[in-house]
């Protein structure tokens, strides 16, 4: 039987752009909110998710040029929601930039413990190292994204197999209604995985009909990842569970778990670093015409002015990254959705059968989503 490579990639892509620093603040989500508020709120977001990543890979797969959200923005809605679409992007982006500087520091201390160093200095560390790989340039490499998007399932595996009979079945009786929104930016910010669809069209190019198995299948996997991951550290861990998930399961499972956790989430968060920071110098770079090493400024300067600025709590930056910027971004790309469907210049190889009116439910529930995270 002949492994279709580029079909395994475009998962990877997909997979590989979603599951970052995200990931690791599911756990505390769930644990303060409840169990089963979060698998909810994970149940519904996955959904919404899916159906606008495939409403995203309709539009790629109806516009003859390739572009990126900001490019099929102005492409379809003009140059106001440009402006629009950019500041969302910038908002989730340094919000993640940052959240990656935070909680490097965490892991690689705890990989690292026997330096005698505050994990506030291996933060500065990270951003030194990861920051300078940034200017000198990176290539999207399909086959990495594949062997660590293979190691990270092997990690959540490895963690349920040595934690499951320290799971308490009380720890999934709680509920906080103080707490039961958290989950929501967290979860939609885990889910962001939109800039890797025109590039799962590129990798399959030739075979673009697998695009919306390929979304599918990528999607799935995640969700389940997140849910194995979720239970398993609420399980374990109940009241305790870190915001970083990894380091509350010291007590229960020991220091080899903990070393194994906080290497891979070190490693992930370094590569997520790089895809992003390299992303962003490249919208400046080509998209605004500045030179490399002022774009190479304007993405590594902000995060590490707010670090330093004090603004370090990883929870907040990525529910609000996500209930805000993400939520504007998917409202902005179901209007794109709305002008494809009749301004499109190429046949697509599927096209998804939705009534109008749920166009309009989703805005709704996305723009009910932004007001609520700004006035609470």
């Amino acid at each position: 039987m002949q492994i279709n490579k580029p079909f395994l990639y475009s998962i990877a892509a997909l997979i590989g752009t979603m599951v970052g620093v995200g990931i690791f603040g599911l756990p505390f989500a769930f644990s303060k909110a409840g169990f089963w508020v979060g698998f909810g709120f994970l149940v519904a977001l996955g959904l919404i998710t899916l159906l606008v990543d495939l409403m995203y890979g309709e539009i790629v797969l109806r516009t003859d040029s390739q572009h990126q959200l900001v490019g099929y923005t102005r492409l379809y809605l003009g140059s106001v929601f440009k402006k629009i679409i950019f500041f969302s992007i910038a908002f989730t982006s340094y919000a993640a930039l940052l959240a990656y500087i935070i909680i490097s520091g965490e892991f690689i201390s705890n990989v690292l413990y026997l330096w005698p160093v505050t994990r506030d200095y291996f933060s500065y560390g990270f951003f030194a190292v990861f920051s300078l790989l940034v200017l000198f340039g990176l290539k999207r490499i399909s086959w990495l994204e594949l062997a660590l998007t293979l190691l990270f399932i092997s990690v959540i595996v490895i963690v349920f197999f040595a934690g499951y009979h320290q799971i308490d079945f009380d720890n999934y009786k709680t509920f906080n209604s103080y707490y039961w929104s958290l989950p929501y930016g967290v979860i939609l910010f885990a889910f962001a995985g939109l800039s890797a669809v025109p590039i799962q069209k590129e990798i399959l190019s030739g075979q673009e009909h697998l695009l919306k198995k390929s979304i599918f299948i990528a999607i799935l996997v995640v969700g389940l990842l997140y849910l194995l991951f979720a239970f398993t550290v609420v399980g374990i861990s109940g009241d305790i569970t870190s915001e970083d998930a990894i380091k509350g399961l010291y007590e229960f499972i020991g220091g080899k778990i903990l070393f194994l956790g906080s290497l891979f989430g070190a490693l992930a968060v370094g590569t997520s670093y790089l895809m992003l920071g390299t992303a962003m110098r490249e919208i400046y770079q080509y998209d605004y015409n500045f030179g490399k090493f002022m774009s190479w400024l304007l993405v590594v300067i902000p995060p590490i002015i707010l670090f330093m600025g004090g603004i370090r709590t990883f929870i907040d930056i990525i529910g609000l990254a996500g209930a805000v910027a993400l939520a504007l971004e998917m409202t902005i790309l179901v209007l794109i959705y709305i002008k494809a469907r009749k301004k499109g210049t190429r046949t697509p190889e599927y096209s998804l059968n939705i009534p109008k009116f749920f166009f309009y439910f989703l805005i709704i529930i996305f723009l009910a989503g932004i007001i609520y995270a700004l006035v609470h």
